[in-house]
């Protein structure tokens, strides 16, 4: 056996001193796409594909778009740094799957009064004023916030040390904060999700997106340019307008799920799977065996049960709360709609391998924090919650999509979520612990509850790492 480092992520500033054309992505991606039809070594590839540039240029595009091999355009990785984007815009960039993102966190960093003024608002010079002064006296209701928060927290949380009493007051007072605000993300993504995101940005009403997508394109594609082809706006978006088709009944109420936001049952478990426990333990058996599918779920399900006590005892002896669960649990899923604020989404879907669906709120409903009314601040925030809503009623719908911009974290959403098991373990492992921010631990801790009375055997150890110790 023999491993050799092919390549790692450097810097770019280290990658420019190398002055030289084969200094690129696309070299490694030609080298691993002839490893399938080629007797010669992965070295002696990439070797080949270093000396002839063009060639390896030549081969990618062939391979990727006229074979359809799209998968070889995953072994060039791109790391860019996002600077100044707001917090609407990374709702965009983090739909992709395959890729990985760090950004400034809310909870951890004071932001000042940096904010995304929306290129539509050039034309509106009054609507740009009355958008600006809103911006400055929200981010001006954030430091008052974060003051009287750090301020009563040092009297009721006195063994807080001083760090973690401001990000407490960090993590309630960012309620308040729109998605204008400005951030900045650490994204590392391959060739190939990097053309999809390209697409999607240029299908995005954003101008902000539009942006970025050319500056996307500026950059990276003098790097690599076999990779990324199809970034054109193809207008096609997989959604469906209820209007062209004189559906339009399912719009006649404003929001109708508003009535139903219940902030005191955070998850509502839509679908369970019959019978999880012994469809878990007969996933975890099937490949040690000779029977079909079936036929091992039904000897399963007729075992006594100590005879399954002892064998779920087998699959959790030894665990630790940094394990993964083995994939036998991804064969039960669970459906729910959760009811949460921006702020809590903004974590949520960092757990993008399960299926999620959102349904966006809207800036005249907001979910406020305990600690806001704490220190009396909750009538100051719902005035501003006022302006935010009257705002956007005045920006025109042909601009409805910059709306989005006055909407708070806040805002409430609605989402639906399917979840398998082995999923469902990480996610609360992370969300259930005790330095989880509140309002997902809540979600964490409704979603735990609803499994473990489906699956009590193969979800006894759903908690979170804090609390794994005790109950394990």
């Amino acid at each position: 056996m023999k491993l050799i480092v092919a390549g790692y992520n450097i810097d770019s500033s280290l990658i420019s001193q190398l002055k030289q054309k084969n200094a690129s992505p696309e070299v490694i991606s030609a080298a691993y796409a002839r490893i399938s039809r080629s007797k010669k070594s992965a070295t002696e590839l990439r070797k080949e594909a270093l000396n002839q540039v063009e060639a390896a240029r030549d081969s990618n595009e062939k391979i990727i778009f006229e074979m359809g091999h799209a998968s070889v355009a995953e072994h060039a990785v791109f790391n860019l740094d996002l600077i100044d984007i707001s917090r609407l815009l990374t709702e965009l960039i983090q739909r992709s799957r395959l890729a990985s993102y760090t950004e400034k966190s809310q909870r951890y960093v004071t932001f000042g009064a940096s904010y995304v003024i929306p290129p539509e608002l050039n034309r509106r010079a009054s609507l740009k004023t009355a958008y600006k002064q809103l911006m400055q006296q929200l981010f001006t209701a954030y430091e008052l916030s974060y003051i009287k928060l750090n301020e009563l927290y040092a009297q009721t949380k006195p063994q807080l040390k001083v760090r973690q009493r401001e990000n407490l007051a960090k993590e309630d007072a960012r309620y308040i904060l729109p998605l204008a605000t400005k951030t900045q993300m650490g994204l590392t993504m391959n060739a190939r999700s990097l053309e999809n995101l390209i697409r999607r940005l240029a299908n995005s009403p954003l101008q902000e997106a539009h942006k970025l997508k050319l500056l996307i394109l500026q950059k990276v594609t003098p790097i690599a340019p076999s990779l990324i082809k199809h970034t054109d706006p193809d207008n096609y978006l997989g959604q469906i307008d209820l209007n062209s088709v004189g559906f339009s009944g399912f719009l006649q109420q404003e929001l109708p799920w508003v009535a139903e936001l219940d902030l005191k049952n955070r998850a509502r478990l839509l679908t369970s799977p019959k019978n999880a426990d012994d469809k878990v333990l007969a996933a975890l058996i099937y490949t040690q065996g000779e029977l079909s599918w079936q036929d091992n779920l039904d000897t399963v399900s007729h075992l006594p049960r100590m005879a399954k006590e002892q064998l779920w005892q087998q699959v959790f002896r030894g665990l630790q709360a940094w394990h993964k669960m083995p994939r036998a649990f991804e064969t039960v899923d669970f459906e729910f709609e959760l009811s949460m604020s921006e702020a809590c989404w903004a974590q949520f879907k960092r757990h993008r391998q399960c299926t999620i669906l959102k349904k966006g709120g809207y800036p005249g409903l907001v979910i406020i924090p305990d600690a806001i009314k704490d220190i009396g601040h909750e009538e100051l925030w719902q005035d501003l919650i006022l302006q935010c809503t009257k705002l956007a009623d005045m920006i025109p719908n042909k601009s409805a999509h910059i709306r989005d911009y006055l909407k708070l974290n806040a805002t409430p959403c609605k989402i639906y979520a399917k979840m398998n098991l082995r999923e469902i373990y990480h996610f609360v492992r992370l969300r259930s612990d005790e330095h989880a921010q509140w309002e997902i631990r809540q979600i964490s801790h409704a979603i735990a509850a609803a499994v473990q009375k489906s699956a009590p055997n193969a979800a006894r150890l759903l908690c979170g790492k804090s609390d794994f110790k005790q109950i394990y």
